[in-house]
């Protein structure tokens, strides 16, 4: 199985993957993004089969080839760049040529009533699919929820997807729940910044309403995050904002010490540091204090 999914893809400020992508661990750590609507009936991921005429054992026959033409000097290959490459060559390899992933991915196989617990919409089935893949052995899944800038026409976006979310997210906690997954999975509902707490007047820098009606805008004083399953502590607010939701009041803690959180319920210690290409030490997180009252 990837290690690292996406579905349907990994995508931020307009670009894939984005800040979803390995950054400066590079290309083979960037997530594997399945394509498509897992609520088609047509679903099929992206890159998952074969090429048409292409056995099992042709593939091996290509790869014996490949190593021998792949030959290059070792005083070349000595970079950890092409030590990545192989990595993500014979990943690659056992991906299309493995069961797991194959039987993973066919959300087909699903029962109905499963299917429709999490709702029959495209959030709800790539939900469903992440639980699927985690499952399967996938250490971590992002589940797409993309659009939610509403400069205008904000409450017909959230009447449209609040209840999308509200489907999903309960279907995955219940399910991981009778599976007897929860205690081992951490579920994370988050975006990167929230919505000016007043409206707007629709207009976006033009006349009033003359983009549609009013919205939020970008605001990044105050936010939230949903954590629950393995590793955090169910039925607590950590944290307030003020009476009109404009900034916090007690108790504030930064995206950072959500990630620490993240790490050190996964196991991971949050005071971990990587070597760039250049060797260089980076410490993962700029502060690795969690939020202790979910520990």
């Amino acid at each position: 199985m990837p290690p690292y999914v996406s579905v349907p893809v990994a995508s931020s400020i307009g670009l894939r993957p984005g800040y979803f992508g390995g950054s400066l661990l590079g290309t083979p750590f960037n997530p594997f993004e399945t394509g498509g609507d897992p609520n088609s009936a047509t679903f099929k991921v992206q890159n998952l089969n074969l090429a048409s005429g292409l056995t099992v054992d042709r593939l091996d026959n290509r790869q014996s080839l490949l190593t021998r033409l792949d030959q290059i000097s070792r005083e070349v290959e000595r970079g950890d760049e092409f030590n990545a490459i192989d990595r993500f060559d014979q990943q690659a390899v056992s991906f299309v040529s493995g069961e797991n992933a194959h039987a993973a991915f066919d959300i087909s196989s699903e029962d109905d009533a499963t299917r429709d617990m999490y709702s029959r919409h495209s959030w709800g089935q790539s939900t469903l699919l992440a639980r699927r893949l985690v499952e399967a052995g996938a250490s971590f899944v992002t589940v797409h929820f993309g659009g939610w800038d509403h400069h205008w026409n904000l409450q017909s976006g959230m009447e449209n997807y609040l209840p999308k979310v509200d489907s999903a997210v309960s279907a995955l906690f219940t399910d991981l729940d009778r599976r007897g997954l929860l205690d081992s999975t951490l579920v994370i509902l988050c975006g990167e910044f929230s919505r000016t707490p007043r409206m707007n007047n629709g207009g976006n820098g033009g006349p009033p309403l003359s983009k549609g009606t009013p919205g939020r805008d970008h605001w990044g004083n105050a936010m939230f995050c949903l954590l629950g399953g393995g590793g955090v502590k169910g039925g607590l607010i950590v944290g307030s904002t003020d009476s009109r939701g404009e900034r916090p009041a007690t108790r504030p803690v930064e995206p950072v010490n959500i990630h620490a959180t993240i790490y050190r319920a996964l196991g991971i210690n949050p005071s971990l540091q990587i070597l760039d290409l250049a060797g260089r030490p980076n410490s993962v997180l700029d502060d690795p204090t969690p939020i202790e009252e979910l520990l």
